[in-house]
């Protein structure tokens, strides 16, 4: 019933704002928009076991990698995102999709993402500002728009695009979501998921211009390397 349940509430809601696989339609959008061909070599960072992206990242490279910290399916490079396995310059496009909460060195990391890129070459990322702790105890940290913008300039990159997956009604609707037990989560999200993010689209914009003291459930972020 649960299965059942969690499949209707993701095809009334596929577009929402703050959906994960939503966002990163959006940046592969905002991507073609500055990069007019495919590119030749991306590596996914933590593109998880269950291949979620393999088929849509494919789509934009001529090659594709998943790097994960061990072994498992769709797992192409068995590393650190410390320490990749590959020559400076090895790619011109690199993602972080909801991996950085999870790197309790992420200045570290991002310095490596900087070296294996190519000059000119695009790192992507999605992350969260509220979020619940989960994949416990590998979740570490929440990050502002400002922190960010911060730890990426300090790794040598330029911001081209950052903006919010929502605001405060979204950020209240998930509150509550996930604090609730699974079965009743699942019925709360499917009543009040689309109200929720019509509520936040209508009142605050989904921008980087929106005001600094409004909350954010999490950003998406377009990088080029200096």
């Amino acid at each position: 019933m649960k299965e059942i349940l969690s499949k209707v509430d993701f095809r009334i809601s596929p577009k929402a704002f703050s959906r994960a696989n939503y966002q990163v339609e959006l940046i592969l959008d905002g991507l073609k928009k500055v990069h007019k061909r495919n590119f030749n070599n991306l590596l996914d960072v933590g593109g998880g076991f269950d291949g979620r992206y393999r088929k849509i990242l494919s789509s934009i490279t001529r090659k594709y990698l998943n790097l994960e910290v061990k072994k498992g399916r769709n797992v192409d490079i068995v590393a650190t995102a410390y320490r990749i396995p590959k020559p400076a310059a090895s790619f011109d496009l690199v993602t972080l999709f909801m991996v950085l909460e999870h790197l309790s060195e992420p200045l570290l990391a991002l310095k490596e993402c900087n070296r294996v890129l190519e000059k000119g070459g695009f790192l992507v990322l999605t992350t969260v500002q509220y979020w619940y702790t989960h994949s416990y105890p590998s979740d570490y940290y929440r990050y502002t728009k400002y922190g960010l913008l911060y730890l990426l300039r300090k790794t040598g990159f330029k911001v081209t695009k950052i903006w919010s997956h929502g605001g405060p009604f979204l950020v209240l609707f998930h509150v509550v979501e996930l604090n609730l037990p699974d079965a009743v989560r699942t019925l709360y999200s499917i009543l009040l998921y689309r109200l929720s993010d019509w509520l936040d689209w209508k009142l605050f914009a989904h921008s980087d211009n929106r005001k600094p003291n409004n909350d954010s459930v999490g950003w998406s972020v377009i990088a080029q390397k200096i």
